[in-house]
């Protein structure tokens, strides 16, 4: 457990001596040196590609006429004593790209953590590709620190709720598509 921390700390280029220091809220600006390249276009087809397969719920995908869209999909796993579960909200204001998401953790045990930690970082990766300077989201994710993390027009950002140290929201932005047609005049 201390060397995953620690590795986890390496990956966001703190020393321990600085994840002691009482700082609970950190920014890592990164800049890489190829163009990001987000994942894959998300349409309804991907949005149920998210679902689990251990649940009986499904991803629910909505889409308005002017072509803003929204995934979201509960997942409950059940545990003695716990509920833990994700919830995940994906919108787009043009079809096929995300402008931003939010993944709610609600961890129970440390085994939870792992597990909802994983999973959401799959969800991520899904959504911003290859191209992240975090490899290990998910332990990163589990280990329950507040970070903000901006890359290539995107930024993640993951917060401890103010009155629950169970409860999670890692969130998204992707600025918006610089060779979208605007229509002002």
């Amino acid at each position: 457990m201390l060397i995953t921390s620690f590795f986890s700390l390496a990956l966001l280029g703190m020393s321990p001596a600085q994840a002691g220091s009482g700082v609970d809220h950190y920014v890592i600006p990164v800049q890489l040196d190829a163009p990001s390249t987000p994942g894959p276009k998300f349409d309804a087809a991907r949005c149920r590609g998210i679902a689990d397969l251990s649940s009986k719920a499904q991803p629910m995908f909505q889409q308005k006429e002017n072509g803003e869209w929204e995934c979201s999909y509960l997942l409950d796993y059940t545990e003695t004593g716990h509920t833990p579960s994700v919830f995940i909200q994906i919108r787009g204001v043009e079809p096929g790209r995300w402008s931003s998401f939010r993944l709610k953790l609600n961890f129970g045990s440390i085994l939870s953590r792992q597990a909802l930690g994983g999973r959401a970082a799959s969800i991520v990766y899904t959504l911003i590709g290859d191209q992240t300077p975090l490899r290990e989201l998910g332990v990163t994710l589990a280990g329950g620190r507040d970070f903000e993390l901006l890359f290539n027009g995107m930024s993640l950002k993951y917060k401890q709720e103010r009155f629950d140290k169970t409860r999670f929201n890692l969130s998204g932005t992707n600025a918006p598509n610089p060779n979208k047609e605007t229509t002002e005049q």
